[in-house]
């Protein structure tokens, strides 16, 4: 987030010295107004960019074996805009390079699920695929592994197979 505003500052200052360098070299007949109104601009250009630019550069800082399966588009009314060209402010990530399986239970798969959104902390979760009932739960700290391998959770979700996240962690390779 500071990085977004120390940019945002920057590129008004830049844009200001630009209107300033052009009314300079015009022989000085923009009105004064000019340099405040172009380092407005810069700043709300600028932060267009980082916003539509969030969801492609933290896909390049992506781990390697992660794969998206989910991603909100945002559309405010404060930002009229976002109607015609929404832009990504969060997304969902499973680790399908790390998915673990126990031989005793076969069916079960466990993996990381990865919570992205622009604004927030990056949020990790163990989650555990039953491939065979089509279920799937994010594990919390209190989760039981039991000796033959089955998981006691809190509650299971009935995703289904179709699910994103459960159809590539339960993907036979």
């Amino acid at each position: 987030m500071y990085v977004d505003i120390i940019t945002i500052i920057a590129a008004g200052f830049a844009a200001a010295g630009v209107v300033m360098i052009l009314n300079r070299l015009i022989g000085k007949r923009l009105p004064r107004w000019t340099i405040p109104a172009g380092a407005g601009a810069g700043m709300i250009l600028m932060s267009l960019t980082n916003e539509y630019r969030w969801y492609p550069r933290t896909l390049e800082l992506l781990p390697a074996g992660f794969e998206v399966i989910s991603t909100a588009e945002h559309r405010a009314i404060y930002s009229p805009w976002t109607y015609a060209v929404p832009y990504v402010d969060r997304f969902v990530a499973v680790d399908v390079a790390g998915i673990q399986r126990n031989a005793t239970q076969p069916d079960l798969r466990l993996s990381r699920v990865i919570f992205f959104t622009r604004w927030d902390s990056v949020r990790i979760f163990p989650a555990v695929f039953d491939c065979a009932q089509g279920r799937s739960a994010l594990l919390d700290p209190d989760a039981m592994f039991n000796d033959d391998g089955t998981v006691r959770v809190a509650r299971w979700d009935q995703t289904g197979l179709d699910d994103p996240a459960a159809a590539l962690v339960c993907r036979e390779d």
